[in-house]
C-alpha cells in the first residue's frame, strides 16, 4: 500500500478513535454512578491510540503496586498515552490545557490535576492530590499521579532539573515516589519525530506521526524511593538522577527489539 495512502487511512482512524474518546469522556462526565473509572477506560484508550500510530513498545521495569506519584522526563504530548496505556493513572498537567478543545476535554474526563504557572500554583493542586493519594482507591484501582518535574519538553537527549514543590504531595500523602525514565527511537527513515518541541503545533506534529513508520518507544520504570521521605528538594533530586542513569543504561538487543504493545498494553 502506498505511504501516502496509509497515512489517510491511519488518519480516518484516528479521526474516528478521537470520536470514541469524546463519547467516552461524555459517559464519565455524566455518569451519575460514579462507578466509571477514568483511568482504566484512559488506558484502553491509550492502548488503541499507540497501535493507530504504530508505535512499538518495549517496557522494562515494573510499577509499585498501590498508592503512588510517577515521575517521568517530559520529551512529547505521546509521554501521556504511553504512561496511561503502561499503568492507569491520572495526570498533573498546566491549567490552560483544561479549556483546549478536544484535548482539554479528554484531559478533564481522565481526571486531570491542573496546576497553575507561577509562585503558589502548586499549594491548590497539592491540596487535591493528597486525599486522592491517601484514599485508598478500590480495588480495581490503586491512586495513581503521574506529573512531569521538568516543567517543559527536551529534545529527548537531556534530562532538566526537576521542580521540587509537588513532591511535597508524596511526603504528605506518605506514598511512594516512582521515577520513570521516557525514550523514543527514530523512524524507519531515521528521523527523530517523537519530540514535541519548539515551535511544533499539534496538528503538523500528529500529521507527521501519521506519515511514519516503525516508531519505537521505551519505558523504563525505576526503582521507588523508599518510605519515609525526607524533604521534596532530595526526592526531586533522586527522582532527577534515577532518570538520568536509568536512560544512560545501554539495553541488550532482546529488550531494544520493537515489539508490538500486546504483553502490556493489549486492548
Amino acid at each position: 500500500m502506498p505511504p501516502r495512502l496509509q497515512a489517510c487511512l491511519r488518519g480516518a482512524h484516528l479521526i474516528v478513535h478521537l470520536i470514541v474518546g469524546l463519547t467516552a469522556a461524555l459517559a464519565v462526565r455524566l455518569d451519575p454512578t460514579g462507578h466509571l473509572h477514568p483511568e482504566l477506560i484512559a488506558q484502553r484508550w491509550s492502548r488503541r491510540l499507540l497501535r493507530i500510530l504504530d508505535i512499538r513498545v518495549t517496557v522494562r521495569g515494573t510499577p509499585v503496586d498501590g498508592a503512588r506519584i510517577t515521575v517521568a522526563n517530559h520529551v512529547s504530548w505521546l509521554d501521556i498515552p504511553l504512561l496511561a496505556a503502561c499503568a492507569p493513572t491520572r495526570f498533573i498537567a498546566k491549567s490552560e490545557i483544561r479549556d483546549w478543545p478536544v484535548a482539554g476535554w479528554l484531559a478533564n474526563a481522565a481526571g486531570t490535576f491542573y496546576i497553575r504557572r507561577g509562585k503558589g500554583g502548586a499549594r491548590p493542586v497539592a491540596e487535591r492530590l493528597v486525599p486522592h493519594l491517601s484514599g485508598g482507591g478500590t480495588a480495581e484501582l490503586s491512586p495513581n499521579v503521574t506529573l512531569f518535574p521538568e516543567g517543559t519538553t527536551t529534545d529527548g537527549h537531556q534530562v532538566l532539573a526537576f521542580h521540587a514543590r509537588l513532591f511535597a504531595a508524596a511526603i504528605d500523602a506518605a506514598v511512594p515516589v516512582q521515577p520513570a525514565a521516557l525514550r523514543y527511537g527514530p523512524d524507519a527513515q531515521g528521523r527523530e519525530i517523537a519530540p514535541f518541541i519548539g515551535d511544533d503545533d499539534l496538528l503538523h506534529h500528529i500529521l507527521r506521526l501519521l506519515g511514519a513508520r516503525g516508531l519505537t518507544a521505551e519505558l523504563i520504570w525505576c526503582a521507588p524511593l523508599p518510605l519515609p521521605h525526607t524533604d521534596r528538594s532530595t526526592l526531586a533530586a533522586q527522582s532527577e538522577q534515577a532518570v538520568r542513569e536509568a536512560l544512560s543504561t545501554s539495553t541488550s538487543p532482546a529488550v531494544r527489539t520493537p515489539v508490538r504493545p500486546p504483553a502490556a498494553l493489549a486492548a
